[in-house]
């Protein structure tokens, strides 16, 4: 049965525990702020090529909304140092949430039609939207030079999405699917064990007031 829990929805089927949760987001966050310092300038100061795009993506893809959310903020955090906050910020927050939305709708859609809406979603909300927006609303940029640099960042998305998606289905998804095997495979073991015991005790129970019954 696939979680309908918002906040935890993993992209395999089941519900990821707390820990594990938070462990995955620290990690790809960490990753991110790091491939985030690898910038290529562009003719805007306002947009540069970064790998850094990728890890609120993944994340996304893993975690659902939340930790893509998540994992964009502290990516976006981290390149605002070198760049003004608005684009950086809210760029890799978008990103997080353009795969995290359709992982989270996954379950209703095969899986041709999620890798395409994985797609268009980085490209058009993750990638173009909050480029061009912030810099047509807020920073007074002409028209075409905001198409120009959103077209970039549409790109950037484009491309660093298809190999979220590879890294995704083919490394994270079958190691989150084998723990979830051993996960349930231990949870059996120990619920059987528990049965036995209790079996055992009230055996013994059993026997032990059959004892004191003859003995009276």
């Amino acid at each position: 049965m696939v979680s309908t829990n918002l906040t935890f929805q993993p992209l395999y089927e089941g519900k990821l525990p707390l820990s594990l949760w938070v462990t995955i987001l620290a990690i790809f966050s960490a990753v991110g702020i790091v491939l985030r310092q690898l910038t290529i300038p562009t003719f805007s100061p306002f947009v540069t090529i970064t790998p850094g795009f990728a890890m609120p993506l993944l994340v996304g893809l893993v975690l659902g909304p939340l930790g893509g959310i998540l994992c964009g903020a502290f990516v976006g955090i981290s390149g605002a140092f070198w760049e003004p906050i608005l684009i950086p910020l809210v760029g890799n927050v978008a990103l997080g949430l353009s795969t995290g939305i359709p992982t989270y709708y996954r379950q209703k859609l095969n899986n041709v039609s999620w890798i395409i809406l994985c797609i268009f979603s980085a490209i058009v909300i993750g990638g173009f939207l909050p480029t061009f927006s912030i810099e047509i609303l807020i920073l007074g940029i002409p028209l075409y030079i905001a198409a120009l640099t959103a077209i970039i960042d549409a790109v950037q998305a484009g491309i660093w999405v298809i190999v979220a998606l590879f890294l995704t289905q083919g490394l994270i998804e079958p190691i989150l699917f084998r723990y979830r095997r051993m996960n349930r495979k231990l949870e059996r073991i120990i619920m059987a064990a528990f049965r036995c015991n209790i079996i055992s005790f009230v055996s013994f129970k059993k026997r032990e007031w059959r004892k004191n019954s003859i003995s009276c």
